[in-house]
């Protein structure tokens, strides 16, 4: 069952203020640069590009409690990124949106949620499980988004007035997870929340976890919310949260072929590319097969990896 037409609703959330390093908000500029739109159209896909929501033109109105660092400030954002998330899901378009860090994803998501109601399932994929829920103003909101999706933050929150919908932890598998703090493990175990970490994926195969996603979520809407983190340094280093022992490069594109494979993904989330962080301001090295189906792309390594990730969730196979 295909949710979705044959067109890419993109924007970018040019956003860092859910962490304490800047660079994020450059992504969707450097993924743009790279060739994003080009490997788009050559998957056959139309392209509605809404432009980037800018973290830099929000300011605090007055002063306010402070829930976690820049709380209003990533609310009034992130009410933007929701309604534009809404309005790509009414027009039954695939959400494409680039961050930013991954607490850009609190508003993506509700977005969808209004529209796909309880049927919306999510894989979240990132080497940190985004859910915790104790508040504190030095506290970063990127390692807060799914806390706050599920309603375990129990007070509102001053500029997320808009966040009315809950998602329901059953409605939700991690993949990717290796550095995951107390409390999260406590709500993680509390919530019987399905995840497959590292140690699964080493175990048993990035291929059963997948049979169980499709399975598991078979007739759903499904979104993907991927964090480059969940992916090892070693070929995605443009991040400022770095967690050795990541997915590799095959299993992070195997993961996100064969979601499209099931014509039930109608968004993606892109997070936490951090082109300030690169390793080599070079471009990266280009290998034979690279351009197969989707025209060139160029990038330092961790954007081009971006562009190639977004491709195969749109659709770029094997054969």
């Amino acid at each position: 069952m295909k949710f979705v037409k044959n067109v890419v609703g993109l924007f970018g959330s040019a956003v860092h203020e859910g962490q304490t390093r800047t660079g994020t908000e450059l992504a969707p500029k450097k993924l743009r640069e790279g060739g994003l739109l080009s490997a788009v159209y050559n998957l056959g896909w139309q392209v509605h590009d809404r432009g980037d929501i800018l973290g830099r033109k929000f300011v605090q109105q007055g002063q306010s409690q402070e829930f976690f660092k820049n709380s209003q400030l990533i609310g009034l954002i992130n009410e933007q990124i929701e309604k534009q998330s809404h309005e790509i899901a009414k027009d039954n378009q695939f959400l494409l949106n680039i961050g930013g860090d991954h607490g850009v994803s609190s508003g993506s998501i509700h977005g969808l949620l209004r529209h796909y109601q309880d049927d919306l399932r999510i894989v979240w994929v990132d080497a940190h499980a985004d859910c915790n829920y104790e508040l504190n103003k030095n506290r970063n909101y990127h390692g807060m988004p799914l806390g706050h999706l599920f309603g375990a933050v129990d007070q509102k929150v001053l500029g997320f007035e808009w966040l009315t919908k809950k998602l329901n932890t059953k409605n939700l598998i991690y993949v990717g997870l290796r550095d995951v703090d107390s409390v999260e493990r406590q709500f993680i175990k509390d919530h019987g929340i399905k995840y497959f970490s590292m140690d699964e994926i080493i175990e048993n195969g990035i291929g059963d976890a997948m049979k169980f996603i499709v399975k598991e979520f078979e007739g759903k809407p499904i979104h993907v919310s991927f964090d480059i983190d969940s992916i090892d340094p070693e070929n995605a280093h443009a991040t400022g949260t770095l967690v050795d022992g990541g997915l590799t490069y095959r299993e992070a594109h195997y993961l996100l072929r064969k979601l499209a494979t099931t014509k039930q993904l109608i968004g993606m989330d892109l997070t936490e590319i951090n082109p300030l962080l690169e390793k080599t301001p070079e471009p990266r090295e280009e290998f034979f097969g690279d351009f197969q189906q989707i025209g060139k792309i160029q990038g330092t390594q961790t954007v081009a990896l971006g562009i190639e990730l977004v491709a195969s969730a749109l659709g770029r196979s094997l054969l």
